[in-house]
């Protein structure tokens, strides 16, 4: 059962070097974090854009899981790819589109529930919500 409400998230960040640090919270393990290669980072570790697609990923499909168990659906498996473009902008740098693209694997008798279900998740992402630009989702569902 969910916590009440207001929930509160907490994250840390050490400088290292350069321009990398660790960034932790909420007891799970440490993640390196940098500039992404196209802004001179080194490769290897987390860049904050690909931080922020993990985040909208992440989201989605906790969120899709959520509704599908309230709504009965039996999901026999979930993977998803993000992309999304950087631009120079009036505003300056900004992510012009993010598309999240699902595959998701469920009954026959189940594709169009499925489809139904995921898009109502889009819509009740947190993350996603937050976000200036909102996710495009492609959807991709198949038989278990």
């Amino acid at each position: 059962m969910p916590h009440p409400f207001p929930h509160r998230y907490e994250t840390g960040l050490r400088w290292i070097r350069g321009r990398e640090a660790v960034l932790t919270g909420d007891g799970a393990p440490p993640i390196e974090g940098a500039p992404p290669p196209q802004f001179d980072g080194p490769p290897g570790r987390w860049s904050p854009e690909a931080l922020l697609l993990s985040a909208a990923e992440l989201c989605l499909m906790t969120t899709f899981l959520s509704v599908a168990e309230r709504a009965k659906l039996a999901v026999a498996d979930y993977q998803s790819r993000t992309e999304a473009a950087l631009d120079k902008t009036a505003d300056g740098l900004v992510f012009t589109r993010i598309l999240v693209r699902v595959r998701l694997s469920v009954y026959a008798e189940d594709v169009a529930r499925a489809k139904d279900l995921l898009l109502k998740a889009k819509k009740f992402c947190i993350v996603s919500n937050a976000l200036k630009v909102p996710p495009e989702l492609e959807v991709e569902v198949v038989t278990a």
